[in-house]
């Protein structure tokens, strides 16, 4: 077995990234990934099992980072400014469609594969968690009323972001622009007029 040099596991999935971004999903290979980091394959192989856990774990680098810029920003902003913010970001991400078709090619592995689909749930139920975090920030009233409703809100909020990137994939002709403008303008309806339960 090959032992690791100085490259980092990150190092490492950075090279993953830009072999998506320049030649497709279909060409992300533990070749590919040592010749962009200049490392051997075994190299690679040392860090990353399968190709299924490097994609699993190119996700988690993508949702994390993504999660670190909203938070380091949610501090700065207004409850408006957030959430357009944070809907931006998913509207770039859907335009981009590396990540969501990397995420979706990890779901269908995942079918078939026990423990890769505990890995992806464990995600999920973390980005669940973050997005919960979000809405008790941007609805400090909510957070006291109920913590099961925000749960469920960031279940479907994430849901939402999700089956957005799932159309945009299938269809080359979805009108991403148009849906998040729709999308934003009911989203700050909804922080401009919160429901009153006192009413």
């Amino acid at each position: 077995m090959a032992t690791p040099n100085r490259v980092t596991k990150e190092d490492l999935i950075a090279s993953a990234q830009r072999c998506i971004q320049e030649k497709g999903l279909d060409k992300l290979t533990f070749k590919a990934v040592a010749q962009g980091a200049g490392v051997t394959q075994g190299t690679v192989y040392y860090h990353f099992k399968t190709k299924e856990q490097l994609m699993l774990e190119i996700v988690q680098s993508i949702c994390t980072d993504s999660w670190q810029e909203v938070d380091t920003h949610q501090n700065t902003r207004n409850p408006e400014e957030a959430i357009v913010h944070v809907l931006e970001r998913a509207r770039d991400r859907c335009n981009e469609k590396s990540f969501h078709t990397l995420f979706f090619s990890l779901v269908v592995h995942s079918l078939q594969n026990p423990a890769l689909r505990d890995q992806l749930n464990e995600m999920l139920e973390r980005e669940n968690s973050h997005a919960a975090l979000l809405l008790a920030r941007l609805f400090p009233a909510e957070k006291t009323s109920s913590s099961h409703s925000l749960k469920y809100r960031a279940v479907m909020a994430n849901a939402l972001v999700d089956g957005l990137a799932l159309q945009a994939l299938l269809n080359p002709n979805f009108p991403t622009e148009e849906v998040y403008s729709e999308l934003i303008t009911s989203a700050l309806a909804i922080v401009s007029n919160p429901t009153d339960k006192d009413a």
